[in-house]
């Protein structure tokens, strides 16, 4: 593998930004980290995929067959995801865990690595909800707790405080922030009931089935507890916004959840939504909404 390819170069400068220079320093000792795990799972390594921003992702072969290396500088977020799948793994709607090592997962390679993002039409709003229903059917939250995955009021304590930081110089942005985690703090603090949540469920991180009966494939996850109507954001607000209202109410049926919890969580979320988005008509539609 060629650590100063230009896909390389990308993925590492993509984790100096959500890790600080820690990144560097454990990007300094990858060459040897690589030929460590190379030789403990047997592995012909390949080329960097995908586009995270929490691990370095390689294809590579194990035992005669395609497999995914994905390698964090944190080990809590490996440690995180590889439970999180090994709960899920029942409803065949997540990447099997192979192997699993510090801040390394070996996982399986999925028949296509073409993401719902990067295909021209969305997936029907009825199949997302059965990834969802499956997702957060698989265990109870109890069970989860005991794997060690947090409260709710964790995770959005995370991001927002990641969020704002990114913001320092823009006080509009800090200020449209706060207000968003305002409320998904109070949305998360009193949750009608508490599921495993993928916690980054956007089409980027969903894949096409390889088969029929498998249906979508989620990857990438940030597993927490949490109300099951956050793992929707994405999905009500991916269409014209004169639609955004409706669809929250048809996905929410679909999930079972409230409609009024799921949109107020999309506007929780529209400050950074709006941030992220390159569509001055979507842009001014995410401010709009927002808390």
């Amino acid at each position: 593998m060629d650590l100063f390819s230009a896909r390389a170069a990308a993925a590492r400068d993509r984790l100096r930004r959500r890790f600080g220079s820690a990144a560097d320093t454990w990007w300094a000792e990858m060459p040897g980290l690589l030929r460590d795990l190379a030789a403990r799972w047997e592995l012909d390594l390949g080329e960097p995929v995908g586009s995270g921003n929490t691990s370095l992702v390689l294809r590579c072969r194990t035992a005669g067959r395609a497999a995914i290396l994905k390698i964090t500088p944190d080990a809590a977020i490996a440690t995180a995801e590889a439970a999180a799948l090994r709960v899920w793994a029942p409803t065949g709607r997540v990447p099997a865990v192979y192997a699993e090592a510090g801040g390394a997962l070996l996982l399986e390679a999925l028949p296509s690595e073409t993401t719902l993002a990067d295909r021209p039409a969305p997936a029907p709003l009825h199949d997302v909800a059965d990834l969802i229903r499956a997702l957060h059917g698989s265990s109870s939250a109890d069970r989860a707790a005991d794997r060690g995955f947090g409260p709710p009021t964790d995770r959005t304590d995370l991001l927002f405080t990641l969020w704002q930081d990114r913001a320092a110089g823009d006080p509009d942005q800090v200020a449209a922030l706060a207000r968003g985690h305002a409320l998904a703090r109070e949305l998360a603090a009193a949750p009608p009931r508490l599921v495993l949540a993928h916690g980054d469920l956007h089409p980027g991180n969903v894949l096409p089935p390889g088969n029929a009966a498998r249906g979508l494939v989620a990857i990438d996850p940030r597993p927490c507890l949490a109300d099951p109507a956050s793992d929707a954001i994405d999905w009500v607000v991916l269409g014209d916004p004169a639609r955004w209202r409706a669809t929250a109410g048809e996905l929410a049926d679909l999930i079972d959840v409230d409609v009024e919890r799921l949109w107020a969580w999309c506007r929780a979320f529209a400050a950074r939504l709006a941030a992220t988005e390159d569509d001055p008509g979507r842009r001014h539609a995410f401010r709009d909404i927002a808390a």
